[in-house]
Protein backbone atom coordinates (compact mmCIF):
# COMPACT_ATOMS: atom_id res chain seq x y z
CA UNK A 1 0.00 0.00 0.00
CA UNK A 2 3.08 2.50 0.50
CA UNK A 3 4.18 1.70 -2.83
CA UNK A 4 1.26 2.56 -3.86
CA UNK A 5 0.96 6.20 -2.21
CA UNK A 6 4.23 6.63 -3.47
CA UNK A 7 3.71 5.96 -7.02
CA UNK A 8 0.37 8.21 -6.80
CA UNK A 9 1.92 10.97 -4.96
CA UNK A 10 5.03 10.73 -7.36
CA UNK A 11 2.26 10.54 -10.56
CA UNK A 12 0.71 13.94 -9.00
CA UNK A 13 4.18 15.60 -8.46
CA UNK A 14 4.80 15.38 -12.41
CA UNK A 15 1.35 16.14 -13.53
CA UNK A 16 1.50 19.64 -11.43
CA UNK A 17 5.48 20.12 -12.65
CA UNK A 18 3.98 19.35 -16.07
CA UNK A 19 1.28 22.16 -15.62
CA UNK A 20 3.65 24.24 -14.85
CA UNK A 21 6.14 23.74 -17.43
CA UNK A 22 3.11 24.29 -20.02
CA UNK A 23 0.86 26.40 -18.40
CA UNK A 24 2.62 29.94 -18.09
CA UNK A 25 1.42 33.29 -17.58
CA UNK A 26 2.29 36.53 -18.55
CA UNK A 27 1.40 40.13 -18.08
CA UNK A 28 2.04 42.93 -20.91
CA UNK A 29 1.83 46.41 -20.20
CA UNK A 30 1.66 48.34 -23.40
CA UNK A 31 1.95 52.15 -24.53
CA UNK A 32 2.01 53.59 -27.86
CA UNK A 33 1.95 57.30 -28.78
CA UNK A 34 3.03 58.63 -25.91
CA UNK A 35 5.06 61.78 -27.61
CA UNK A 36 6.87 62.92 -25.03
CA UNK A 37 4.31 63.73 -22.45
CA UNK A 38 6.14 63.01 -19.34
CA UNK A 39 4.18 65.44 -17.64
CA UNK A 40 0.63 63.88 -18.37
CA UNK A 41 -2.53 65.21 -20.61
CA UNK A 42 -4.16 68.16 -19.49
CA UNK A 43 -3.33 72.12 -17.90
CA UNK A 44 0.45 71.92 -16.99
CA UNK A 45 -0.17 73.80 -14.00
CA UNK A 46 -2.83 71.51 -12.29
CA UNK A 47 -0.80 68.37 -12.97
CA UNK A 48 0.32 66.66 -9.43
CA UNK A 49 1.35 63.21 -9.43
CA UNK A 50 2.77 62.84 -5.85
CA UNK A 51 -0.86 63.60 -4.58
CA UNK A 52 -4.36 61.70 -5.23
CA UNK A 53 -7.51 62.59 -5.77
CA UNK A 54 -6.87 66.48 -6.59
CA UNK A 55 -6.90 67.01 -10.46
CA UNK A 56 -8.10 65.07 -13.57
CA UNK A 57 -5.18 65.27 -15.58
CA UNK A 58 -3.95 62.20 -17.26
CA UNK A 59 -0.80 60.17 -17.60
CA UNK A 60 2.98 61.33 -16.71
CA UNK A 61 6.09 59.11 -16.29
CA UNK A 62 5.62 59.56 -12.87
CA UNK A 63 2.67 57.70 -12.55
CA UNK A 64 3.36 54.91 -15.43
CA UNK A 65 6.44 53.85 -13.66
CA UNK A 66 4.12 53.39 -10.32
CA UNK A 67 2.13 51.25 -12.39
CA UNK A 68 5.23 49.44 -14.03
CA UNK A 69 6.67 48.70 -10.46
CA UNK A 70 3.03 47.68 -8.93
CA UNK A 71 2.81 45.37 -11.51
CA UNK A 72 6.35 43.66 -10.87
CA UNK A 73 6.14 43.44 -8.00
CA UNK A 74 2.90 41.32 -8.33
CA UNK A 75 4.45 39.52 -11.21
CA UNK A 76 7.93 39.21 -10.96
CA UNK A 77 9.90 38.38 -14.08
CA UNK A 78 6.40 37.56 -15.67
CA UNK A 79 5.64 41.14 -16.69
CA UNK A 80 6.82 42.07 -19.80
CA UNK A 81 6.57 46.06 -20.82
CA UNK A 82 6.04 47.29 -24.45
CA UNK A 83 5.74 50.56 -26.85
CA UNK A 84 4.49 50.77 -30.12
CA UNK A 85 6.18 54.17 -31.64
CA UNK A 86 5.65 57.46 -31.54
CA UNK A 87 7.68 57.81 -28.14
CA UNK A 88 9.21 61.07 -28.61
CA UNK A 89 8.32 64.77 -30.25
CA UNK A 90 5.13 66.29 -29.11
CA UNK A 91 6.32 68.34 -25.75
CA UNK A 92 9.54 70.39 -24.58
CA UNK A 93 11.08 67.48 -23.55
CA UNK A 94 11.71 66.43 -27.03
CA UNK A 95 13.40 69.71 -27.77
CA UNK A 96 16.75 68.21 -25.33
CA UNK A 97 16.52 64.40 -26.27
CA UNK A 98 19.71 65.29 -29.04
CA UNK A 99 21.42 66.74 -26.46
CA UNK A 100 20.32 64.43 -23.44
CA UNK A 101 18.88 61.38 -24.24
CA UNK A 102 17.27 61.35 -21.16
CA UNK A 103 13.79 60.37 -22.48
CA UNK A 104 14.90 57.14 -23.59
CA UNK A 105 17.11 56.66 -21.15
CA UNK A 106 14.63 57.20 -18.51
CA UNK A 107 12.14 54.74 -20.91
CA UNK A 108 15.12 51.95 -19.70
CA UNK A 109 14.78 53.15 -16.14
CA UNK A 110 11.41 52.60 -15.64
CA UNK A 111 10.87 49.12 -16.49
CA UNK A 112 10.86 49.28 -20.72
CA UNK A 113 11.74 46.01 -22.08
CA UNK A 114 11.08 46.17 -25.87
CA UNK A 115 9.77 49.35 -28.14
CA UNK A 116 9.81 50.38 -31.72
CA UNK A 117 10.29 53.72 -33.91
CA UNK A 118 7.21 55.28 -35.28
CA UNK A 119 7.14 58.11 -37.81
CA UNK A 120 8.04 61.07 -35.35
CA UNK A 121 11.08 59.48 -34.43
CA UNK A 122 12.28 60.70 -37.53
CA UNK A 123 11.20 64.20 -37.39
CA UNK A 124 14.66 65.93 -36.45
CA UNK A 125 16.23 63.13 -39.36
CA UNK A 126 17.87 59.47 -38.99
CA UNK A 127 21.14 61.04 -37.62
CA UNK A 128 19.68 63.19 -34.95
CA UNK A 129 17.68 59.62 -33.88
CA UNK A 130 21.09 58.13 -33.68
CA UNK A 131 22.14 60.93 -31.84
CA UNK A 132 18.92 60.86 -29.19
CA UNK A 133 20.22 56.89 -29.05
CA UNK A 134 23.75 57.51 -28.63
CA UNK A 135 22.82 60.01 -25.68
CA UNK A 136 20.69 57.83 -24.22
CA UNK A 137 23.72 55.06 -24.30
CA UNK A 138 25.96 57.38 -22.33
CA UNK A 139 23.46 58.10 -20.10
CA UNK A 140 23.05 54.02 -18.80
CA UNK A 141 21.11 52.25 -21.77
CA UNK A 142 18.00 52.20 -23.45
CA UNK A 143 14.90 50.01 -23.96
CA UNK A 144 15.86 47.34 -26.51
CA UNK A 145 14.47 48.42 -30.24
CA UNK A 146 13.09 46.98 -33.05
CA UNK A 147 12.42 47.62 -36.09
CA UNK A 148 11.97 45.04 -39.69
CA UNK A 149 11.56 47.10 -42.27
CA UNK A 150 13.83 49.86 -42.41
CA UNK A 151 16.33 50.53 -45.79
CA UNK A 152 19.17 52.35 -45.70
CA UNK A 153 20.55 54.45 -48.78
CA UNK A 154 23.86 53.31 -49.80
CA UNK A 155 24.35 56.46 -51.86
CA UNK A 156 23.91 59.04 -48.43
CA UNK A 157 25.79 59.59 -45.70
CA UNK A 158 22.61 61.22 -43.65
CA UNK A 159 21.61 57.95 -42.62
CA UNK A 160 25.16 56.51 -41.86
CA UNK A 161 24.90 57.00 -37.81
CA UNK A 162 21.38 55.13 -37.80
CA UNK A 163 23.10 52.36 -40.18
CA UNK A 164 25.81 51.96 -37.89
CA UNK A 165 23.59 51.40 -34.55
CA UNK A 166 21.73 48.75 -36.89
CA UNK A 167 25.41 46.85 -37.89
CA UNK A 168 26.35 47.31 -34.50
CA UNK A 169 23.02 45.31 -33.11
CA UNK A 170 22.20 48.44 -31.04
CA UNK A 171 18.83 48.51 -33.15
CA UNK A 172 17.31 45.24 -34.08
CA UNK A 173 15.13 43.48 -36.48
CA UNK A 174 13.60 41.58 -33.61
CA UNK A 175 14.51 40.57 -30.12
CA UNK A 176 13.83 36.93 -29.12
CA UNK A 177 13.88 37.79 -24.61
CA UNK A 178 12.63 35.02 -22.08
CA UNK A 179 10.14 35.92 -19.29
CA UNK A 180 8.50 33.09 -16.73
CA UNK A 181 10.50 30.30 -19.16
CA UNK A 182 8.57 31.65 -21.99
CA UNK A 183 10.73 32.29 -25.13
CA UNK A 184 8.88 35.57 -26.91
CA UNK A 185 9.91 36.71 -30.28
CA UNK A 186 9.35 40.59 -30.47
CA UNK A 187 10.02 42.40 -33.96
CA UNK A 188 8.74 46.26 -35.32
CA UNK A 189 7.05 47.25 -38.26
CA UNK A 190 6.71 51.33 -39.68
CA UNK A 191 3.65 51.36 -41.54
CA UNK A 192 2.99 52.43 -45.20
CA UNK A 193 1.34 55.79 -44.18
CA UNK A 194 3.54 56.17 -41.25
CA UNK A 195 6.15 56.49 -43.57
CA UNK A 196 4.15 58.53 -46.58
CA UNK A 197 3.81 61.13 -43.22
CA UNK A 198 7.44 61.09 -42.12
CA UNK A 199 9.47 63.27 -44.84
CA UNK A 200 12.45 63.93 -42.60
CA UNK A 201 13.30 60.30 -42.72
CA UNK A 202 14.93 60.65 -46.30
CA UNK A 203 17.37 58.95 -46.81
CA UNK A 204 15.71 55.94 -44.84
CA UNK A 205 12.86 54.15 -46.52
CA UNK A 206 10.83 51.35 -45.43
CA UNK A 207 9.67 48.33 -47.34
CA UNK A 208 6.31 47.15 -47.78
CA UNK A 209 5.53 46.09 -43.95
CA UNK A 210 3.40 43.40 -44.84
CA UNK A 211 6.03 41.87 -47.30
CA UNK A 212 8.29 42.02 -44.35
CA UNK A 213 6.73 40.41 -41.71
CA UNK A 214 5.70 37.29 -43.49
CA UNK A 215 9.91 37.01 -44.56
CA UNK A 216 10.45 37.75 -40.51
CA UNK A 217 8.04 35.72 -38.60
CA UNK A 218 9.11 32.95 -41.13
CA UNK A 219 12.44 33.25 -40.02
CA UNK A 220 12.11 33.76 -36.24
CA UNK A 221 9.68 30.51 -36.52
CA UNK A 222 12.08 28.66 -38.29
CA UNK A 223 15.33 29.44 -35.87
CA UNK A 224 13.74 30.51 -33.01
CA UNK A 225 10.84 28.06 -32.45
CA UNK A 226 9.47 30.56 -29.95
CA UNK A 227 6.33 30.60 -27.88
CA UNK A 228 4.86 33.94 -28.37
CA UNK A 229 5.30 35.99 -31.44
CA UNK A 230 3.99 40.08 -30.61
CA UNK A 231 4.40 42.59 -33.71
CA UNK A 232 4.91 45.97 -32.30
CA UNK A 233 3.50 47.46 -35.40
CA UNK A 234 3.57 51.87 -36.01
CA UNK A 235 0.69 51.07 -38.70
CA UNK A 236 -3.12 51.56 -36.99
CA UNK A 237 -6.21 50.60 -37.09
CA UNK A 238 -9.71 52.76 -37.66
CA UNK A 239 -12.88 52.33 -36.07
CA UNK A 240 -16.07 52.57 -38.36
CA UNK A 241 -18.39 54.34 -36.98
CA UNK A 242 -21.22 52.88 -39.10
CA UNK A 243 -20.90 49.58 -38.59
CA UNK A 244 -18.67 49.66 -35.35
CA UNK A 245 -15.95 47.58 -37.43
CA UNK A 246 -12.27 47.97 -37.17
CA UNK A 247 -10.47 48.54 -40.57
CA UNK A 248 -6.52 49.67 -41.22
CA UNK A 249 -3.14 48.23 -41.72
CA UNK A 250 -2.76 46.15 -38.89
CA UNK A 251 -6.23 44.53 -39.71
CA UNK A 252 -4.94 43.88 -43.09
CA UNK A 253 -1.48 42.79 -41.42
CA UNK A 254 -2.95 40.16 -39.21
CA UNK A 255 -5.31 38.72 -42.05
CA UNK A 256 -2.37 38.17 -44.35
CA UNK A 257 0.42 37.27 -42.05
CA UNK A 258 -0.07 34.05 -39.86
CA UNK A 259 1.71 33.41 -37.17
CA UNK A 260 2.05 36.64 -35.43
CA UNK A 261 -0.20 36.06 -31.85
CA UNK A 262 -0.24 39.67 -30.87
CA UNK A 263 0.20 42.77 -32.66
CA UNK A 264 0.35 45.89 -30.20
CA UNK A 265 -0.51 48.46 -32.64
CA UNK A 266 0.37 52.31 -32.87
CA UNK A 267 0.30 55.37 -34.94
CA UNK A 268 -3.81 55.79 -35.38
CA UNK A 269 -4.20 57.08 -31.56
CA UNK A 270 -6.91 54.54 -31.65
CA UNK A 271 -8.12 53.07 -28.78
CA UNK A 272 -9.16 49.15 -28.36
CA UNK A 273 -11.78 48.95 -25.42
CA UNK A 274 -11.71 44.96 -26.27
CA UNK A 275 -9.34 43.22 -28.15
CA UNK A 276 -9.70 42.54 -31.81
CA UNK A 277 -9.37 39.27 -32.92
CA UNK A 278 -8.33 38.49 -36.53
CA UNK A 279 -7.40 34.63 -37.22
CA UNK A 280 -5.47 33.79 -35.05
CA UNK A 281 -3.85 36.70 -33.88
CA UNK A 282 -4.63 39.32 -31.57
CA UNK A 283 -4.87 43.45 -31.98
CA UNK A 284 -4.90 46.44 -29.04
CA UNK A 285 -4.03 50.24 -29.06
CA UNK A 286 -4.10 51.60 -26.27
CA UNK A 287 -4.90 55.60 -27.74
CA UNK A 288 -2.38 58.44 -26.92
CA UNK A 289 -0.26 60.29 -24.54
CA UNK A 290 -0.30 57.73 -21.75
CA UNK A 291 -3.91 58.49 -20.90
CA UNK A 292 -4.40 54.57 -20.92
CA UNK A 293 -2.16 52.03 -19.95
CA UNK A 294 -2.52 48.27 -21.86
CA UNK A 295 -2.76 45.49 -20.25
CA UNK A 296 -2.50 42.11 -21.20
CA UNK A 297 -2.73 38.84 -19.03
CA UNK A 298 -1.74 35.63 -21.23
CA UNK A 299 -1.98 31.98 -20.03
CA UNK A 300 0.29 29.90 -22.76
CA UNK A 301 -0.07 26.16 -22.60
CA UNK A 302 1.75 24.19 -25.55
CA UNK A 303 3.20 27.00 -27.37
CA UNK A 304 -0.87 28.08 -27.87
CA UNK A 305 -2.62 31.10 -26.20
CA UNK A 306 -5.48 29.77 -23.91
CA UNK A 307 -6.58 32.87 -22.00
CA UNK A 308 -5.97 36.52 -23.35
CA UNK A 309 -7.67 39.41 -21.31
CA UNK A 310 -6.93 42.74 -21.98
CA UNK A 311 -8.18 45.80 -20.37
CA UNK A 312 -7.10 49.53 -20.28
CA UNK A 313 -5.67 51.19 -16.94
CA UNK A 314 -6.64 54.63 -16.60
CA UNK A 315 -2.96 56.44 -15.95
CA UNK A 316 -5.18 59.23 -13.41
CA UNK A 317 -4.37 60.83 -10.04
CA UNK A 318 -5.55 57.62 -8.64
CA UNK A 319 -2.41 57.05 -8.76
CA UNK A 320 0.02 57.76 -6.59
CA UNK A 321 2.98 58.64 -8.72
CA UNK A 322 7.12 57.54 -8.36
CA UNK A 323 8.88 60.66 -6.54
CA UNK A 324 12.44 59.39 -7.90
CA UNK A 325 10.95 60.00 -11.75
CA UNK A 326 9.15 63.01 -10.51
CA UNK A 327 12.34 64.82 -8.93
CA UNK A 328 14.14 63.73 -12.67
CA UNK A 329 11.85 65.62 -14.48
CA UNK A 330 11.88 68.35 -12.72
CA UNK A 331 15.86 68.54 -13.43
CA UNK A 332 15.18 68.37 -16.83
CA UNK A 333 12.83 71.23 -16.93
CA UNK A 334 15.28 73.36 -15.99
CA UNK A 335 18.02 72.51 -18.57
CA UNK A 336 14.69 73.38 -21.00
CA UNK A 337 14.72 76.81 -19.26
CA UNK A 338 18.47 77.44 -19.75
CA UNK A 339 19.42 76.30 -23.18
CA UNK A 340 15.71 76.12 -25.07
CA UNK A 341 13.64 79.00 -23.65
CA UNK A 342 15.96 81.53 -22.13
CA UNK A 343 16.03 83.17 -25.45
CA UNK A 344 12.57 83.86 -26.07
CA UNK A 345 12.02 85.28 -22.02
CA UNK A 346 9.64 82.90 -21.32
CA UNK A 347 10.00 79.77 -18.92
CA UNK A 348 8.01 76.28 -18.44
CA UNK A 349 6.33 78.05 -15.68
CA UNK A 350 4.97 81.11 -17.45
CA UNK A 351 1.48 81.77 -16.82
CA UNK A 352 0.28 82.65 -20.91
CA UNK A 353 -3.22 83.30 -20.24
CA UNK A 354 -6.91 82.34 -19.08
CA UNK A 355 -9.60 80.20 -20.76
CA UNK A 356 -12.88 79.56 -20.39
CA UNK A 357 -14.03 76.72 -22.82
CA UNK A 358 -11.86 74.16 -24.38
CA UNK A 359 -9.79 75.00 -27.81
CA UNK A 360 -10.54 71.35 -29.09
CA UNK A 361 -9.28 69.42 -32.28
CA UNK A 362 -12.15 66.86 -32.67
CA UNK A 363 -11.25 64.53 -35.91
CA UNK A 364 -14.74 62.99 -36.08
CA UNK A 365 -15.99 66.49 -36.93
CA UNK A 366 -12.89 68.90 -37.91
CA UNK A 367 -15.18 71.38 -39.24
CA UNK A 368 -16.84 72.39 -35.75
CA UNK A 369 -13.14 72.24 -34.42
CA UNK A 370 -11.99 75.74 -32.93
CA UNK A 371 -8.54 75.08 -32.66
CA UNK A 372 -7.74 74.89 -35.86
CA UNK A 373 -8.80 78.42 -36.64
CA UNK A 374 -7.26 79.97 -33.77
CA UNK A 375 -4.06 78.68 -34.90
CA UNK A 376 -4.62 79.98 -38.05
CA UNK A 377 -5.53 83.37 -36.84
CA UNK A 378 -2.53 83.50 -34.04
CA UNK A 379 0.03 82.87 -36.84
CA UNK A 380 -1.18 85.90 -39.35
CA UNK A 381 -1.42 88.31 -36.24
CA UNK A 382 1.78 88.01 -35.06
CA UNK A 383 3.21 88.38 -38.54
CA UNK A 384 1.34 91.32 -38.95
CA UNK A 385 2.69 92.32 -35.45
CA UNK A 386 6.02 92.16 -36.78
CA UNK A 387 4.92 93.85 -39.63
CA UNK A 388 5.16 91.26 -42.14
CA UNK A 389 1.67 90.81 -44.01
CA UNK A 390 0.36 88.01 -45.36
CA UNK A 391 -2.38 87.72 -47.62
CA UNK A 392 -3.76 84.43 -45.54
CA UNK A 393 -2.34 81.64 -43.71
CA UNK A 394 -2.89 77.90 -43.85
CA UNK A 395 -2.57 75.27 -40.63
CA UNK A 396 -3.53 71.31 -41.14
CA UNK A 397 -5.30 69.66 -38.64
CA UNK A 398 -2.17 66.68 -38.42
CA UNK A 399 0.28 69.59 -37.13
CA UNK A 400 -2.29 70.34 -34.16
CA UNK A 401 -1.31 68.24 -31.47
CA UNK A 402 -3.13 68.80 -28.88
CA UNK A 403 -6.08 70.54 -27.26
CA UNK A 404 -6.05 73.74 -24.97
CA UNK A 405 -8.30 72.37 -22.25
CA UNK A 406 -9.92 74.48 -19.61
CA UNK A 407 -9.69 72.23 -16.75
CA UNK A 408 -10.42 72.98 -13.26
CA UNK A 409 -8.78 76.78 -13.18
CA UNK A 410 -7.85 77.45 -17.04
CA UNK A 411 -4.88 78.66 -16.61
CA UNK A 412 -2.81 78.23 -19.59
CA UNK A 413 0.85 77.88 -19.51
CA UNK A 414 3.92 77.44 -21.64
CA UNK A 415 4.25 73.68 -21.98
CA UNK A 416 0.27 73.92 -22.94
CA UNK A 417 0.88 76.29 -25.75
CA UNK A 418 3.70 73.99 -26.80
CA UNK A 419 2.18 70.97 -27.08
CA UNK A 420 -0.21 72.47 -29.43
CA UNK A 421 2.06 73.33 -32.36
CA UNK A 422 5.32 71.01 -30.94
CA UNK A 423 6.48 69.16 -33.60
CA UNK A 424 9.57 69.56 -35.82
CA UNK A 425 12.86 72.23 -35.80
CA UNK A 426 14.49 74.83 -37.70
CA UNK A 427 17.60 76.06 -38.11
CA UNK A 428 17.53 78.15 -34.56
CA UNK A 429 17.63 76.51 -31.17
CA UNK A 430 14.29 77.66 -30.40
CA UNK A 431 12.03 73.98 -30.95
CA UNK A 432 9.17 74.27 -33.59
CA UNK A 433 8.47 73.99 -37.54
CA UNK A 434 9.11 77.46 -38.56
CA UNK A 435 7.07 79.55 -40.73
CA UNK A 436 7.88 80.15 -44.29
CA UNK A 437 6.46 82.15 -47.25
CA UNK A 438 5.09 81.55 -50.47
CA UNK A 439 3.39 83.31 -53.42
CA UNK A 440 0.89 81.96 -56.02
CA UNK A 441 -1.04 83.18 -58.52
CA UNK A 442 -4.93 83.76 -58.73
CA UNK A 443 -5.30 80.97 -60.72
CA UNK A 444 -3.30 78.69 -58.11
CA UNK A 445 -4.82 79.92 -55.02
CA UNK A 446 -8.34 79.13 -56.96
CA UNK A 447 -6.59 75.28 -57.48
CA UNK A 448 -4.89 74.96 -53.90
CA UNK A 449 -8.44 75.85 -52.58
CA UNK A 450 -10.20 72.90 -54.59
CA UNK A 451 -7.49 70.90 -52.70
CA UNK A 452 -8.31 72.32 -49.59
CA UNK A 453 -11.94 70.97 -50.06
CA UNK A 454 -11.83 68.01 -50.93
CA UNK A 455 -9.01 67.88 -47.91
CA UNK A 456 -11.89 68.85 -45.74
CA UNK A 457 -14.18 66.47 -47.25
CA UNK A 458 -11.95 63.87 -47.08
CA UNK A 459 -10.96 64.75 -43.35
CA UNK A 460 -7.78 63.49 -41.30
CA UNK A 461 -4.69 65.14 -41.02
CA UNK A 462 -4.90 66.52 -44.44
CA UNK A 463 -8.22 69.06 -43.43
CA UNK A 464 -6.99 72.67 -44.45
CA UNK A 465 -7.22 75.86 -41.55
CA UNK A 466 -6.98 79.34 -43.16
CA UNK A 467 -6.86 82.28 -41.47
CA UNK A 468 -7.91 85.90 -43.65
CA UNK A 469 -9.62 83.95 -46.21
CA UNK A 470 -13.15 83.22 -47.15
CA UNK A 471 -13.79 79.92 -50.14
CA UNK A 472 -17.42 80.05 -51.64
CA UNK A 473 -18.31 76.77 -53.42
CA UNK A 474 -20.65 75.01 -55.31
CA UNK A 475 -21.36 71.27 -54.07
CA UNK A 476 -23.24 70.15 -57.03
CA UNK A 477 -20.32 70.41 -59.10
CA UNK A 478 -17.60 68.17 -60.34
CA UNK A 479 -14.83 67.75 -58.20
CA UNK A 480 -12.08 70.28 -59.24
CA UNK A 481 -14.74 72.90 -60.15
CA UNK A 482 -16.45 73.21 -56.71
CA UNK A 483 -14.67 76.43 -55.78
CA UNK A 484 -16.32 79.70 -57.02
CA UNK A 485 -15.30 82.32 -55.70
CA UNK A 486 -12.64 83.09 -53.52
CA UNK A 487 -12.02 86.53 -51.32
CA UNK A 488 -9.01 87.44 -49.33
CA UNK A 489 -9.81 90.27 -46.28
CA UNK A 490 -13.18 90.70 -47.50
CA UNK A 491 -12.43 91.45 -50.91
CA UNK A 492 -12.45 88.87 -54.00
CA UNK A 493 -9.73 88.16 -55.88
CA UNK A 494 -9.51 87.44 -59.84
CA UNK A 495 -9.09 83.67 -60.40
CA UNK A 496 -8.86 83.57 -64.01
CA UNK A 497 -5.54 82.77 -65.73
CA UNK A 498 -5.10 86.34 -66.83
CA UNK A 499 -4.60 87.41 -63.39
CA UNK A 500 -0.91 87.23 -62.82
CA UNK A 501 -0.71 89.09 -59.03
CA UNK A 502 0.87 86.98 -56.21
CA UNK A 503 -0.35 86.26 -53.72
CA UNK A 504 1.60 85.12 -50.68
CA UNK A 505 0.82 82.52 -48.24
CA UNK A 506 2.57 81.71 -44.83
CA UNK A 507 2.43 78.25 -43.32
CA UNK A 508 4.51 75.88 -41.64
CA UNK A 509 7.92 74.16 -43.42
CA UNK A 510 6.19 70.74 -43.20
CA UNK A 511 2.82 72.00 -44.89
CA UNK A 512 4.54 74.06 -47.74
CA UNK A 513 6.61 71.16 -48.59
CA UNK A 514 4.03 69.07 -49.62
CA UNK A 515 2.65 71.77 -52.03
CA UNK A 516 5.23 70.68 -54.46
CA UNK A 517 3.78 67.23 -54.32
CA UNK A 518 0.12 68.34 -55.27
CA UNK A 519 0.69 67.28 -58.72
CA UNK A 520 0.97 63.98 -57.97
CA UNK A 521 -1.22 63.62 -54.86
CA UNK A 522 -3.81 64.59 -57.18
CA UNK A 523 -2.73 62.23 -60.18
CA UNK A 524 -1.73 64.88 -62.30
CA UNK A 525 -4.94 66.84 -62.28
CA UNK A 526 -3.61 69.97 -60.33
CA UNK A 527 -0.36 71.43 -60.84
CA UNK A 528 0.56 74.64 -58.01
CA UNK A 529 4.38 76.12 -58.42
CA UNK A 530 5.45 77.88 -54.57
CA UNK A 531 6.82 80.94 -55.99
CA UNK A 532 9.46 83.55 -54.08
CA UNK A 533 8.34 86.58 -53.97
CA UNK A 534 9.58 87.63 -57.71
CA UNK A 535 7.76 84.59 -59.12
CA UNK A 536 10.67 82.53 -59.49
CA UNK A 537 9.93 78.57 -58.57
CA UNK A 538 11.20 77.49 -55.27
CA UNK A 539 13.82 74.92 -54.60
CA UNK A 540 14.78 75.47 -51.23
CA UNK A 541 11.83 75.97 -48.76
CA UNK A 542 14.98 76.85 -46.43
CA UNK A 543 15.34 80.28 -48.60
CA UNK A 544 11.56 81.13 -47.89
CA UNK A 545 11.61 81.20 -43.63
CA UNK A 546 10.43 84.26 -42.23
CA UNK A 547 12.39 86.79 -40.50
CA UNK A 548 10.63 88.18 -37.41
CA UNK A 549 14.02 90.40 -36.84
CA UNK A 550 16.08 91.09 -40.25
CA UNK A 551 18.32 93.91 -38.13
CA UNK A 552 19.73 91.17 -36.22
CA UNK A 553 22.15 88.44 -37.98
CA UNK A 554 20.87 85.38 -39.02
CA UNK A 555 17.19 84.49 -39.48
CA UNK A 556 15.18 84.84 -36.61
CA UNK A 557 12.82 82.33 -37.25
CA UNK A 558 8.68 82.67 -36.20
CA UNK A 559 7.39 79.83 -34.39
CA UNK A 560 3.53 78.59 -34.44
CA UNK A 561 3.46 78.30 -30.58
CA UNK A 562 5.20 81.44 -30.12
CA UNK A 563 2.42 82.94 -32.63
CA UNK A 564 -0.43 81.67 -30.17
CA UNK A 565 1.23 82.98 -27.46
CA UNK A 566 1.33 86.29 -29.04
CA UNK A 567 -1.99 86.34 -29.90
CA UNK A 568 -3.02 85.06 -26.69
CA UNK A 569 -1.05 88.09 -25.54
CA UNK A 570 -3.39 90.61 -27.17
CA UNK A 571 -6.68 89.31 -25.36
CA UNK A 572 -5.31 91.44 -22.27
CA UNK A 573 -7.94 92.53 -19.97
CA UNK A 574 -7.75 95.92 -18.88
CA UNK A 575 -9.12 95.38 -15.21
CA UNK A 576 -6.75 92.29 -14.15
CA UNK A 577 -4.13 92.66 -17.13
CA UNK A 578 -4.43 88.86 -17.84
CA UNK A 579 -5.03 88.22 -21.97
CA UNK A 580 -8.45 85.72 -21.45
CA UNK A 581 -9.44 84.00 -24.72
CA UNK A 582 -12.45 85.87 -26.76
CA UNK A 583 -15.74 84.17 -26.77
CA UNK A 584 -16.13 83.71 -30.41
CA UNK A 585 -13.69 81.11 -30.36
CA UNK A 586 -16.30 78.67 -29.23
CA UNK A 587 -17.28 78.45 -32.86
CA UNK A 588 -15.61 76.23 -35.40
CA UNK A 589 -14.16 76.81 -38.93
CA UNK A 590 -16.28 79.65 -40.95
CA UNK A 591 -14.08 79.96 -43.95
CA UNK A 592 -15.68 78.20 -46.70
CA UNK A 593 -19.09 78.57 -47.37
CA UNK A 594 -21.98 76.61 -49.93
CA UNK A 595 -24.08 78.32 -52.08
Amino acid sequence: MKNVKTKFSTTVIFFLLALNVFSQELTILHTNDMHSKLTGYGPESEYSPLITGNDKTLGGFSRLAALFANSKTKNKDATLILDAGDFLMGSLFHAAEEETGFQLNLMKNIGYDVITIGNHEFDFGPNALANIINKANEKGGFPDIVCSNIIFDAKSDADNKLEKLYSDNEIKEFTIIEKNGLKIAIFGLVGINAADVAPASKPVSFENPIETALKTVEQIKTKHKPDLIICLSHSGIDHKKTDGKYTGEDIELAKKVNGIDIIISGHTHSVTQKPIKVNNTYIVQTGSYIKNLGEIKLNIKDGKITEFNFQLIPVDDKILGNQLVYGKIQEQKELINNIFLKETGLTYETKVAQINFDLKENYSDLKSSNLGPFVADASKYYLKKVGIIADFSMVASGTIREDLVKGENGIITVPDVFRVMSLGKGYDNVPGYPLAMIYLTGREVKKLMEILVMSRAKGGDGYLYTSGLKIYTNPAKMMLRKVQKVEIDGKEIDISKKNKKLYSIAANTYLLSFFGEIKKMSHGLVSVIPKDKDGNPITEMRNQLIDINPNKKGVQEAKEWIALIEFMESFKNKDNGFPIIPEKYKQGDESLIEE
